[in-house]
Order: C-alpha cells, then structure tokens, then sequence
C-alpha cells in the first residue's frame, strides 16, 4: 500500500473530529447515568428523624473497631441521648453520663434505641 500524505493528514482531522464527538457522546451519557442514579437513590433513601432528647444507638465504624473485634463484633453502640438538633438530619449526642461526644452525627448513622 503506497503512503500517501495527503490522504493521511485527512484521515487524522477526521479521527480527531470524530474523537471530540465520541467524547461528548460519553460525557452526555455519563450525566445521564449519574442522574438516573441520583433519582434511584433519592427515591429509595429513608429519612431518620430524631426528636430532641430520644436515644439512639451509633453505627461502629471499621477505623473504630477494637482489634479484636472481628466480624462479630459489634455493629452499633449505644445508648447516647440527642441534645441538640443542628439541621435535619445532624444532631450533636451526649453519652449516658451526659458527656458529649466530639462532632455532630449525621441521621444516616444513627438509629433508635429500644429500652
């Protein structure tokens, strides 16, 4: 196959038009899918609320586990006591020796406690 410079200079502008097309084309579709994501996940997501002064139980997370914790160990802790409601959803806890704990916790990680 002979070379041909002029036929390949052409070939190159069409690849390269042609990637800007096909880059669009994905970012479009990747919108699309984080949107139909968003939609998916808002309408599933259940919203904790908490009154002021309930008890609930805290989620233990990995990096707060005991070492020798494992996989039974536990997956909640509690019972802490909701003192103050910064906005829907965030809420700053005391322990039950009225000690309270360092930052606020988000709803999602936070659950009612059954006595």
């Amino acid at each position: 196959m002979p070379l041909n410079p002029a036929l390949n200079d052409d070939s190159l502008l069409h690849s390269l038009d042609h990637t800007e097309e096909l880059r669009d084309r994905a970012l479009l579709r990747m919108q699309n899918y984080q949107q139909q994501a968003t939609r998916y996940y808002d309408r599933k997501v259940r919203n904790r609320r908490f009154e002021l002064y309930d008890l609930v139980s805290k989620k233990v997370h990995d990096f707060t586990k005991p070492e020798h914790a494992g996989k039974f160990g536990f997956h909640w802790e509690g019972p802490f006591r909701i003192t103050k409601i910064i906005k829907p959803g965030v809420y700053e806890l005391d322990d039950c020796h009225g000690n309270p704990l360092p930052r606020p916790w988000n709803s999602m990680n936070l659950r009612r406690f059954y006595t």
